[in-house]
Order: C-alpha cells, then sequence, then structure tokens
C-alpha cells in the first residue's frame, strides 16, 4: 500500500486525517521501463514519490557525458524543485516498472502551508540528499576508481541488496556503463575491475542482475591504500 511506503517518508508523523487527504490528492500513475517522468530543464510541476519500482536521475553534462546522480527506492521524494517553481535539474528514467504518486505544484505548498510536520519531512529529505551529494563529492575528488565503484556497490547494497543463493543481488538491471555513469569514470575502466572482481569471485551476473557474492571482499577494497 502506498501509505506504508510513505509512513517513514513524506507522510512520516501526520496525522491519519492529513496523510488520507494527500493521498486522495496525489495522482497516480504507472511508468514502464525506460519511461521518462521527467526531463532536465522542463520546468517542475510536482513532486514525486516512487510507490514501486526504482527510478534513476540522470544529468548528461555540456560536453556530453552522462552521470547517474542517484537510484530512487519506493518512499523517497524527488522533484522537490517543484517546491519553489524551478526547473527539473536532472532527467527522471524509470529503470523497472514504475508506480508514482506526484502532486502538482500548487497542491504540495498548500499542503506544506497547512501540515508544518509535512515541511519538515521535506527538510529532512533534502538534508538527507545533500549529506549524499557531499559524500559523492568527497570520493570523486579523493578516490580512486577501484574504491569508488567499491563504495558504489555497497550503497546499492545496502539500498537495494536482495539475500539469493548466490549473494546479494541488486534487483533491476545495472550495466557495467551505468556503474561508470555513477562513479564519474569510464566503461574501460569500470570493466577492468570488474572483471578482476569476477575472476576472484567477489561479484558475478545471473539473471542480468549484478550479484555481491562476498560483499565483505568488496568492503575491503575500501581500505586498501590507494
Amino acid at each position: 500500500m502506498s501509505d506504508d511506503v510513505l509512513a517513514e517518508g513524506l507522510l512520516k508523523d501526520l496525522d491519519r486525517e492529513a496523510a488520507a487527504e494527500m493521498l486522495r490528492q496525489a495522482e497516480r500513475r504507472t511508468v514502464s521501463a525506460e519511461g521518462v517522468l521527467f526531463t532536465a530543464g522542463q520546468p517542475a510541476r510536482a513532486v514525486h514519490v516512487i510507490v514501486s519500482g526504482v527510478v534513476r536521475l540522470v544529468q548528461v553534462t555540456p560536453s556530453g557525458p552522462r552521470v547517474i546522480i542517484k537510484y530512487v527506492r519506493p518512499g523517497e521524494v524527488f522533484g522537490s524543485p517543484a517546491l519553489l517553481d524551478r526547473f527539473y535539474p536532472t532527467s527522471a528514467i524509470a529503470v523497472t516498472e514504475c508506480v508514482e504518486l506526484q502532486w502538482s505544484s500548487a497542491t504540495i505548498k498548500a499542503f506544506v502551508d497547512g501540515y508544518p510536520q509535512l515541511a519538515l519531512n521535506v527538510i529532512r529529505d533534502l538534508e538527507t540528499r545533500l549529506r549524499e551529494m557531499e559524500s559523492r563529492l568527497r570520493d570523486l575528488s579523493t578516490e580512486p576508481v577501484e574504491q569508488r565503484l567499491a563504495r558504489a556497490i555497497l550503497r546499492l547494497v545496502e539500498t537495494f541488496g536482495r539475500q539469493t543463493a548466490e549473494g546479494v543481488e541488486i534487483p533491476f538491471p545495472v550495466s557495467r556503463q551505468d556503474l561508470a555513469d555513477l562513479i564519474g569514470s569510464t566503461l574501460h575502466m569500470v570493466s577492468r575491475t570488474l572483471r578482476a572482481w569476477e575472476a576472484q569471485r567477489r561479484i558475478g551476473r545471473y539473471r542480468r542482475r549484478l550479484v555481491i557474492a562476498d560483499v565483505e571482499a568488496v568492503a575491503r577494497t575500501l581500505y586498501r591504500e590507494a
């Protein structure tokens, strides 16, 4: 149920009546895999939350390369520039089929004005996003490719990982190019590192999914000297 997904996010600590009214006024839609929810540079008309599925937020730099800013999980708020009548800084693309809720800019502003707890929830989400971006910037500035890749995979494990017989699976497609775009590296460098890890049986691929067979071995990469 959507209210269960949002209970620790946008609707956290809202009284039952307010939460029910927010859900009533949400526009619900299903987006197929690789469907575009919104595009970078487009006026931000709505705030979005995923109920099920996974979305990636993507930017394309002026010189052309693609950067994956983050993968959005169920319950996370995105599209918050709509609160300020600004433009979306990223494109949002469904990785899997998704169900989303969205509220128009006017609707979400009215709720924020009427329910201070909702404003606190939005601020908390933005604070979390800021900390994530600070951490990403530090990684890009100070760490070699192997460590950046290990850290990105461990974040995916922590957020999305699902235990299987083969190891911890990331339950949606993540290509080598996706990982390169996520850590600001090249396909060649990422492929070379992953081939080495596959030979060492740290990771593998099953059913087109990335599987981390030895999470501890990947984590140890972070503590090796560059």
